[in-house]
């Protein structure tokens, strides 16, 4: 569900300041989705013409890019606009931002279904669109999009003896996406920092960290590489290269966010894990194999 390009390790932002900036540099993800500003409703159509197939989080992070990208040009502030009224138009009266295809391949998930990396994201880019765009209601919006976390629906929030899990994928059994999860306490964090009198999210935020906190050892796995998720596949789903680089640069950001000092610990133990051949090549060849026997995820 996320970009398919190496991610920068890091990105300007300011912890507790929404507006200061965001947690990953999406723009690569804006560069291969719209790739000439001057075409953008051309390329916007293509993302959103098929609502049934639609991807909200690649739509989510093309606004995020955009509002990324407009912080030096400020003519991608269109995208960020045409983003965000879709989001709007997409949200139920409930707040579920819905997958409205089956998921088959890694994972398999019936329509609707929804997920908590989307529901986060989608509330990120509110909060900040909201400013940039000076319009209010998406901040309404953005609170709208976390309340099927802060309420717990449709599989989203999974209770573990270690504390709540959020889930990208809500499946049976749970999944535990690393990433996914990290998004979804992002937007938690952004709305609970633009809302102040609304401490649901923040709550739901600083419970679901410690609870990530304690169960980092559960992805790590050889010489401190890191697992996409902790489903019982037939085969460990190793993170990719891409995806480990993801999880190194969310943990350094998360480590900003909510100050412990076990998230950076991992976050350099998996860092140098990164730069030894002998573990990158571990986990390609684990990669490869996983995919052998689970095939990428496909929608229809």
């Amino acid at each position: 569900m996320i970009l398919q390009r190496t991610p920068q390790l890091t990105a300007p932002f300011v912890p507790g300041r929404p507006g200061d900036g965001y947690y990953n540099d999406l723009r690569p993800h804006l560069a291969r989705y719209v790739p000439e500003l001057r075409r953008f409703d051309e390329s916007f159509a293509i993302l959103t013409r098929d609502a049934q197939h639609a991807n909200p989080v690649t739509v989510v992070q093309v606004g995020l890019g955009a509002w990324q990208a407009a912080k030096d040009d400020r003519r991608w502030q269109r995208v960020v606009d045409a983003v965000a009224t879709w989001i709007v138009g997409r949200l139920g009266a409930d707040g579920a931002l819905e997958y409205r295809s089956a998921l088959r391949g890694t994972f398999r998930l019936d329509p609707p279904w929804l997920s908590a990396m989307a529901q986060g994201e989608a509330a990120s880019f509110l909060v900040r669109a909201a400013a940039t765009l000076v319009r209010p209601e998406l901040l309404t919006a953005a609170v709208m999009a976390v309340q099927p976390l802060v309420e717990g629906r449709a599989g989203l929030v999974v209770e573990t003896p270690d504390g709540p899990v959020l889930e990208e994928y809500p499946t049976t059994p749970p999944s535990h996406v690393l990433n996914g999860w990290v998004f979804a306490l992002w937007g938690l964090y952004d709305v609970a920092h633009s809302q102040p009198g609304d401490g649901a999210a923040g709550e739901l935020f600083a419970r679901s960290t410690e609870t990530l906190v304690a169960r980092l050892p559960t992805y790590e796995i050889f010489g401190g590489w890191s697992r996409y998720d902790v489903f019982p596949h037939p085969l460990i789903n190793v993170a990719s290269p891409f995806y480990h680089s993801l999880h190194v640069a969310q943990l350094f950001a998360l480590s900003q966010l909510h100050p412990d000092d076990r998230l950076s610990a991992a976050a350099r133990r998996w860092a140098t894990a990164a730069g030894r051949p002998t573990v990158y090549a571990r986990a390609v060849v684990g990669k490869v194999a996983f995919r052998m026997v689970r095939p990428r995820r496909r929608r229809r």
